[in-house]
């Protein structure tokens, strides 16, 4: 039976590892979409990754992300919107100290990432490189180089 979801404003579920609140994830929509909105403090971002199979979309709400596809990078202000691909290398951050978070809408498609985070909120502390790794692969991603905020600085 189809039915529909409704999460109010102050619903969701937040993960220790990352900003995200997520609204809806894959195992509430039966696999069609992870909904998350998130505030990203300064220098934040993650890492460069690759997701294999989903398609990661952003809408900017509150002030300006910086975002990376592949080589190119790119200062989204309120009312932009910028979706990759799956297979295009990808990261986003919060460059500018004084403007507070940056609020986005991110959607991934299909969903299902969601519970990457999970995972990673239940990692040991010191956890090594090989464990991150392997669930970013269990979750059909791959840390490809540094986050944009490093990168700059060795610029």
């Amino acid at each position: 039976m189809l039915r529909g979801i409704v999460v109010r404003g102050s619903e969701g579920k937040a993960y220790e590892t990352g900003p995200a609140l997520f609204k809806v994830g894959g195992r509430d929509t039966e696999g069609r979409i992870d909904f998350m909105i998130m505030d990203l403090e300064f220098h934040t971002g993650p890492k460069l990754h690759v997701h294999e199979r989903q398609e990661d979309t952003f809408y900017i709400l509150s002030g300006v992300l910086t975002i990376q596809m592949g080589e190119e990078v790119y200062d989204l202000e309120p009312g932009d919107f910028a979706t990759v691909p799956p297979g295009l290398p990808h990261t986003f951050d919060n460059l500018r100290e004084d403007q507070g978070p940056v609020r986005v809408i991110n959607i991934m498609t299909p969903g299902g990432y969601e519970e990457l985070f999970g995972e990673f909120d239940e990692l040991p502390e010191g956890a090594g490189q090989e464990e991150i790794e392997a669930i970013y692969a269990k979750y059909e991603a791959k840390l490809v180089g540094p986050a944009l905020h490093e990168r700059l600085r060795r610029a």
